[in-house]
């Protein structure tokens, strides 16, 4: 049977992305601004799509992790300030430059480059996330250096290893080191733009909001826990389905796919569904992930192969053509990314991530309605009057 379906689409909700942006916008300081972390293609929803609803809602900047990401933002029209947070070679550091995006420092080499090439410059203070980055004094020297000219000196910025987890000492004690780091720089240079806030920070506690918060994992509504978005009032962005190609009836002793890892005790209904590990579909899931199908759930049978699977159908349901859900919502039913992700023992950014080339992406509520915007106006309003009474109670009891 052929049906009018593509073999398998992620549709990304940009109504959801504006939301997500303005919920994580709803609590900074007056004049504190959001940037979009649209790395690896928007975490696999698309970084051109994801980047114009996210500045559509507020953001003032982009993220990336590549020069060639922040070409792409480029020659696709957008003007918003950008950062680079990944190493660069020399010739990647030129194609920043030249994409008028400002860069992450970490050495001494690196910053005369960029001095040379008159680079926009952001320190960064590795606070204990262990990886990139320099203590207080090489921090100190770094900026200097940038401030020189003919680069620029505009940030100082460092990154929580631990933001997400229940245990906040870690967290707190980057927290310290980077607040006094940055309160002496600030000192020194005035127009320094601080910023450590990930995804997690920024919905933990605004002593970690500065000037900027760069989130990422969160725009796309995805819990930075790995457990609940809607707890935060997160709304996940991605919807990823295929749909039921045919049906087998199978005996018992009958098996399904490669390496027989199904075998069936039982008459059954298998559905053949064209998705597969190449399109993000984890081989791990087989005989252990659910889909949707039709709204009821239904478990992944046999082997998951490169282009293909098979799901056991309920003997009264599932038909071809039928549409098979692997994140999202139908019929009241859902299937978190975070599910997911628990499943195969990783994280929620990893299973978005994976979400393959070949999978089409298709755009819903590009435009912002009328009925959006007014909510927003009425959740930033509340928004303003909460602040302002936390402010006088604030003044009353200090």
């Amino acid at each position: 049977m052929l049906t009018g379906r593509e073999r398998a689409v992620a549709e990304v909700d940009l109504a959801a992305i504006r939301h997500n942006v303005r919920r994580l916008s709803r609590d900074l300081p007056p004049g504190g601004q959001h940037c979009a972390v649209v790395k690896a293609f928007g975490y696999g929803h698309g970084a051109v799509p994801v980047a114009r609803a996210a500045l559509a809602a507020g953001s003032s900047w982009l993220g990336v992790a590549t020069a060639t990401e922040a070409e792409e933002l480029r020659e696709a029209g957008l003007d918003a300030p950008i950062m680079v947070f990944g190493p660069m070679t020399g010739a990647e550091l030129a194609l920043a430059v030249a994409a008028g995006a400002d860069v992450v420092a970490w050495s001494g080499p690196f910053v005369e480059e960029a001095r040379r090439l008159g680079a926009r410059v952001h320190v960064k203070f590795d606070s204990g996330m262990g990886r990139l980055g320099v203590n207080e004094a090489g921090s100190r020297e770094l900026c200097a250096a940038a401030a020189a000219g003919p680069s620029r000196l505009v940030g100082l910025m460092s990154h929580f290893a631990t933001a997400d987890e229940a245990d906040t000492a870690f967290y707190e004690y980057q927290l310290g080191r980077f607040t006094r780091l940055a309160g002496e720089l600030r000192r020194a240079y005035p127009d320094l733009l601080r910023h450590t806030a990930n995804s997690a920070a920024t919905l933990r506690s605004r002593a970690s909001h500065f000037d900027i918060v760069r989130t990422g994992i969160a725009l796309y509504g995805l819990a930075p826990a790995n457990d609940d978005p809607f707890k935060d009032d997160l709304w996940p962005a991605m919807r990823l389905t295929s749909y039921i190609a045919g049906v087998r009836h199978v005996q018992p002793g009958d098996s399904v796919g490669y390496g027989r890892r199904f075998i069936a005790e039982a008459p059954a209904r298998i559905g053949i569904v064209p998705i597969g590990y190449a399109d993000g579909i984890a081989r791990a899931l087989t005989n252990r992930g659910d889909v949707l199908v039709a709204g009821r759930r239904c478990r992944i049978t046999g082997t998951i192969s490169m282009d293909q699977l098979t799901v056991r159908l309920p003997d009264d349901g599932g038909a071809p053509g039928d549409e098979v859900v692997f994140l999202g919502a139908a019929q009241g039913q859902r299937i978190l990314c975070e599910d997911v992700a628990r499943l195969l023992g990783t994280i929620n950014y990893e299973i978005v991530c994976d979400v393959g080339a070949r999978v089409v992406r298709r755009y819903a509520h590009e435009q912002e309605t009328d009925e959006e915007a007014a909510l927003w106006s009425a959740a930033r309003e509340a928004g303003e009057r909460a602040r302002a009474s936390e402010t006088r109670t604030e003044g009353e009891t200090g």
